[in-house]
């Protein structure tokens, strides 16, 4: 047992629990594919490299495929740009193929994919920080895995997606009124 008092930037209800990302997920680091093995065939798997086809929640849909699949990002994984953009999250509703600039990060137990989705996006500035290169910032699984965060229990995840949910939805109809 490692004592993390001093890793912890701030009080949270009793029933929270401070957790190591990497104990409540199963993270996947991306490892592209060798270029003969990425095509157009869409009856192969879907690829991805980076964030180009991020959306606000859900990632779109790429045009490039792979005959040979190097790291799996399973439905319902929430991907993390680990390169250059570090720290940009979506979610992806199907199983695709990653490449090295995402990890793939698959809740467990008791954690929601949305939930994660939006408690991982504030978390951007501390990746950025933590993100090292000259070319262009990367962020290492190590890095991933250690981050810390604050864990609610599941009814407290709903109630709070469900807010954030919510306000989105208004702050939509508000802007759609506008125009």
């Amino acid at each position: 047992m490692t004592c993390i008092d001093s890793e912890i930037p701030f009080e949270i209800p009793e029933n929270w629990a401070w957790s190591r990302l990497s104990s409540f997920t199963e993270i996947v680091m991306g490892s592209s594919p060798k270029g003969e093995d990425i095509c157009a065939d869409s009856s192969f798997t879907e690829f991805h490299q980076g964030k180009i086809y991020f959306s606000n929640q859900y990632i779109n849909f790429s045009m490039q495929y792979t005959k040979n699949i190097s790291k799996l990002a399973s439905k319902n994984s929430v991907l993390l740009c680990v390169r250059a953009p570090v720290g940009e999250v979506n979610i992806t509703n199907r199983d695709i193929c990653i490449g090295r600039g995402l990890s793939s990060i698959l809740p467990l137990d008791d954690i929601d994919s949305i939930f994660l989705f939006y408690w991982l996006k504030p978390f951007k500035k501390e990746f950025t920080n933590k993100s090292t290169g000259s070319t262009f910032s990367a962020i290492t699984s190590d890095i991933v895995k250690n981050i810390l965060l604050p864990v609610p229990p599941l009814n407290e995840q709903n109630k709070i997606t469900k807010t954030i949910t919510d306000m989105f939805d208004y702050l939509e109809r508000i802007e759609a009124s506008l125009n």
